[in-house]
């Protein structure tokens, strides 16, 4: 009886192993990272179009043995700009001012200044001296291009001295506000691989190839230069895509729908774009590396120093 009690224990262990490995992989088969991506609200301003969608990251987690998706960042906004020909991205702080559209971008970036080299235990180590350096830009559309309306550079050294050269104000976010009316776009109709939709006219044109337009929720907008299409449904696509690869923007091109190039912000400045401006004083920063050199920036070069004492007390 003992020995029949344990085969049957042995065979109900061994069933469980079966049916927890079978679940576990089942359920994260299921379960990978992925990004949604989702239009918001569309705006007009002289014929362009603002659109501002919102963007979540999701990863997936163990929790209570399941594979289960969970939000890991989110919601991140986003703005795009087109008049139905050209398209630009503008990033996230976007917002008008005395009904002007301007774009404040904020980039970050530890540089170097000063090299040092430091003996320890009879052998000379080089390190290179890092200051955090921030660059606030503003832009304004003048309705055609981005001008720079003021530029202010922050710098801050490992001793904690903070230098703030600027250009025009120093400016934040808050300061920028979203327009009051969105507008909701007329539906479009799929039908045998063609789009129809009645906006002033009716329009018939040829589906973007290579989409599966049925899976797309499109609403039909007049702009500038024409008509565009957006995808106004959630969009899941997995992780790492960006915003550039999403089928969420279409432009009409011969009678073809067409996915809209999309322009970064740098592109569609007045001075890429070589249209005379006033020019900011302050040159872009980058941020150079030498695989050779140790970098410290920040607090970092106060805690060498303070081990290089040790080190030599305790030699002594």
């Amino acid at each position: 009886m003992v020995g029949m009690y344990k085969r049957l224990s042995f065979l109900f262990f061994v069933m469980f192993l079966l049916f927890s490995t079978f679940f576990t992989t089942g359920v994260s088969a299921n379960c990978s990272p992925y990004e949604l991506y989702s239009v918001d609200s569309v705006f007009k301003l002289d014929g362009w179009l603002l659109i501002r969608i919102s963007h979540w990251s999701y990863t997936c987690e163990m929790i209570a043995g399941e594979w289960t998706p969970v939000l890991i960042s989110g919601p991140d906004r986003y703005y795009l700009l087109t008049d139905g020909n050209k398209t630009i991205l503008l990033g996230s702080d976007v917002g008008l001012v005395n009904e002007t559209l301007y774009v404040l971008t904020v980039t970050s970036a530890c540089v170097s200044y000063q090299n040092l080299t430091i003996t320890i235990e009879g052998k000379p180590h080089n390190f290179t001296l890092l200051k955090n350096m921030t660059v606030k830009t503003l832009y304004h559309f003048n309705g055609l291009c981005f001008e720079n309306a003021s530029t202010c550079r922050i710098i801050l050294y490992p001793n904690g001295t903070r230098i703030d050269m600027c250009r025009g104000l120093l400016w934040n976010a808050s300061f920028l506000k979203s327009p009051n009316v969105s507008l909701t776009g007329v539906p479009v109709k799929v039908e045998r691989g063609r789009l129809h939709f009645m906006l002033g006219k009716n329009y018939t044109i040829t589906s973007p190839e290579g989409i599966n337009t049925s899976d797309l929720k499109l609403r039909a907008f007049t702009a500038k230069m024409g008509v565009v299409l957006i995808n106004t449904g959630v969009i899941k696509v997995p992780a790492g895509t960006t915003l550039e690869e999403i089928p969420i923007l279409f432009v009409i091109k011969d009678g073809t729908a067409q996915s809209a190039k999309i322009l970064k912000l740098e592109e569609s400045t007045c001075k890429s774009m070589n249209i005379n401006t006033i020019e900011s004083p302050y040159k872009s920063v980058t941020a150079s590396s030498n695989n050779k050199i140790k970098g410290i920036c920040g607090p970092g070069f106060v805690v060498l120093i303070i081990l290089s004492v040790l080190l030599l007390n305790k030699r002594r």
